[in-house]
C-alpha cells in the first residue's frame, strides 16, 4: 500500500477547516480529526523511528512546512494552524457532497485515498455520489439528483442479485423472507457499496450502473454494520466472508 500524498490530504483538510468557526484549525486538531474520519492504516499508521508522529501525521504537518495549501491559495498558515481562504471554501463547496459521502460513510482508508485522488484529478467537473440506502430507504444526501440515482441503483441491484425472487446476504447467507415470512421479510436486505460510487459529469446513468454492479453487495444489516464499523474495504471483503464461513462450519 502506497503512503498517502499531500495532494490527497488537501480536500479533506479544507473540508474540516470549513466546518470550524472562522475556518481556523490548529495543526494538532487537524491531525486528530483527519485520522478520525480517514482511519489511516498500513504504513501510514506506523510510528516513525525516534518520533511520536506516524507517517500519516507527519504528512499532515508537511501541509504547513511545504506551504502546500498556501501555494494554492486554499489556506493561510498561522503560527499554530491553518485558516481557510475564500478560494478554499469555494473548492470545498464544489465537491461538498462527494467529500461528505467519503468521510462520513466509514469507507476503507485505501478506497478513500483513491476516490479523493480521482476527485482531485477531475478539477471542477461535477461529481455526484451514489449513496447507500438501507432497507428503510433512509439516505443522508439532501441533493434530489443523488437521492433519485441512489434509489434507482438500489432497485437495479435488488433485481440483479435476486435468484428465483430470493436474495441472500452475500456474507452470512441470511434470507429475510425465509426467516420472517414474505410479509415481514420483504425488502429488508441492504446493498453495500464495496467502494465509493460516483457519477461524473458527462457519464450516463447506464455507465454508472455497469460499473457499480461489480462494486455492490447484498448484505443483512448485521453484516453491513460490521463491515462499516471495521472499515472492511474492497481488498478485505473476501477474507471477511471466508472468516464468517469458517465460524459457521465450526459451529
Amino acid at each position: 500500500m502506497a503512503r498517502i500524498t499531500e495532494s490527497q490530504l488537501v480536500l479533506p483538510a479544507l473540508y474540516l477547516m470549513s466546518k470550524r468557526e472562522r475556518g481556523f484549525i490548529s495543526t494538532s486538531e487537524l491531525i486528530e480529526q483527519l485520522a478520525s474520519v480517514m482511519h489511516p492504516s498500513g504504513i501510514d499508521a506506523e510510528i516513525l523511528s525516534g518520533r511520536n508522529d506516524t507517517y500519516f501525521s507527519q504528512k499532515v504537518r508537511n501541509l504547513k512546512s511545504h506551504d502546500t495549501l498556501a501555494k494554492q491559495n486554499f489556506a493561510n498558515n498561522s503560527a499554530d494552524g491553518f485558516q481557510i481562504t475564500a478560494a478554499g471554501v469555494a473548492y470545498v463547496n464544489a465537491h461538498k457532497e462527494a467529500i461528505d459521502y467519503l468521510l462520513n460513510d466509514n469507507f476503507n482508508y485505501e478506497d478513500v485515498k483513491s476516490a479523493i485522488e480521482q476527485i482531485s484529478l477531475r478539477g471542477k467537473i461535477q461529481i455526484l455520489p451514489i449513496e447507500e440506502i438501507v432497507s428503510e430507504g433512509k439516505i443522508m444526501s439532501r441533493n434530489i439528483q443523488t437521492r433519485e440515482r441512489s434509489s434507482r441503483l438500489r432497485e437495479i441491484a435488488l433485481e440483479y442479485f435476486s435468484r428465483n425472487n430470493m436474495i441472500y446476504c452475500d456474507c452470512c447467507g441470511f434470507n429475510f423472507p425465509i426467516y420472517y415470512g414474505s410479509s415481514y421479510g420483504k425488502d429488508c436486505i441492504e446493498i453495500h457499496h464495496i467502494k465509493p460510487i460516483f457519477q461524473y459529469q458527462g457519464d450516463s446513468f447506464k455507465q454508472v450502473v455497469d460499473n457499480a454492479l461489480q462494486n455492490l453487495l447484498p448484505v443483512c444489516p448485521n453484516c453491513h454494520r460490521v463491515i462499516h464499523k471495521n472499515h472492511i474495504g474492497s481488498e478485505e471483503i473476501e477474507a471477511f466472508k471466508n472468516t464468517i464461513r469458517q465460524i459457521h462450519v465450526k459451529q
